[in-house]
């Protein structure tokens, strides 16, 4: 059954953005937008680079205060299993990249799984509440915005809300629910098969714990500041080499739109869906033509090959078997409490 699922949304993805690609190529005239980017000043994003790698140090940062685990997560594994998810998210379906990323850092730091997983639920939950957040002020300054947009804005809200409100639950009510639920439930099975149940709870509330910790919560805090600061600038230079004038409110504007494109079920990489969330909000800017879309195409190019070319490089990079380290304290770990796989 779950493998059907997988290839429904696959195929729902698909066919989204094979429509958002009809959509584009009946609304623009392409060899007007190759001219526009031929015309580009790419001397202008001699930068981009820079920013790109500081953007992606600063999220293996911003997830390793949320990693809780003994010894503490070195920034290099990190970064590693996060452009390794980012690379295959770029070429898998039904962001296939998320589960490589969770997989790989337990792999290589003998950490559980589950955790890992855990930890990325927390990190994608603030991140998204901070994004509702900037386009809550955001939209303070476009009264005038179409009722899709709203919509979309209330739908993201309540999911959002949804998922806090959940992770806070299980982060204060979960230690006192396993051994209810072993009572209720687990007993019932086999004496094996419970203990693995447990870990893996066990194993998930560790992971939702390090978003709680009070410093921890203000350092993820700023760092999604500086991201969001330096993902504006990247906007922000595109919009220049196009010779287009994006003040830095609505290259911010235009960011915020393409988060909650790229929410939607497309194909690898969100081709066709990011380019038409992308123009949607330029055309709110006034900016319509052969200029908005080659702007987008380019702003998708830059970040597609950055995470693309770094992952590739990391994906290389990855070591064949866990490090001593890791395996050494797996073996200490193991000796009061065995942690989970899964």
């Amino acid at each position: 059954m779950n493998r059907w699922r997988q290839h429904a949304l696959t195929l729902i993805g698909l066919a989204v953005s094979l429509i958002a690609i009809g959509w584009l190529l009946s609304n623009f005239d392409l060899s007007e937008v190759a001219r526009t980017l031929a015309r580009a000043d790419l001397t202008i994003l001699l930068p981009l680079p820079l920013i790109l790698i500081a953007s992606f140090a600063l999220r293996t940062q911003r997830w390793r205060l949320v990693v809780e685990h003994e010894p503490p997560v070195h920034w290099w594994p990190g970064f590693r299993a996060l452009m390794i998810g980012y690379l295959l998210n770029n070429v898998l379906p039904a962001r296939a990249g998320d589960v490589a990323r969770a997989l790989e850092l337990g792999r290589t730091e003998q950490m559980s799984r589950t955790k890992v997983f855990a930890t990325l639920v927390v990190e994608r939950t603030a991140d998204l509440a901070f994004m509702l957040a900037l386009l809550s002020v955001v939209l303070l300054s476009y009264p005038a915005i179409p009722e899709w947009l709203k919509q979309a804005g209330l739908a993201v809200t309540a999911i959002t809300v949804l998922a806090m409100s959940l992770l806070a639950a299980a982060h204060l009510l979960g230690k006192r629910l396993i051994p209810w639920l072993h009572r209720r439930l687990l007993q019932r099975l086999p004496i094996q098969a419970a203990t693995r149940v447990q870990n893996i709870l066990a194993s998930a509330l560790d992971g939702i714990a390090g978003g709680f910790r009070l410093k921890h919560f203000t350092g993820f805090l700023a760092l999604t500041v500086v991201i969001w600061v330096l993902e504006v600038a990247l906007v922000w230079l595109i919009a220049r080499a196009i010779g287009l004038d994006l003040a830095p409110g609505n290259a911010l504007f235009v960011l915020l739109l393409i988060a909650i494109g790229t929410m939607v079920p497309a194909s690898p990489g969100f081709v066709g869906t990011y380019e038409f969330f992308g123009v949607a909000a330029l055309g709110m800017l006034q900016v319509h033509g052969a200029q908005a879309l080659a702007f987008v195409v380019l702003l998708h190019l830059a970040t597609l090959l950055g995470s693309t070319l770094i992952g590739a490089l990391c994906f290389l990079a990855r070591p064949a078997a866990p490090s001593p380290r890791a395996i050494g304290a797996q073996d200490i770990a193991s000796a009061h409490c065995p942690d989970d796989k899964t």
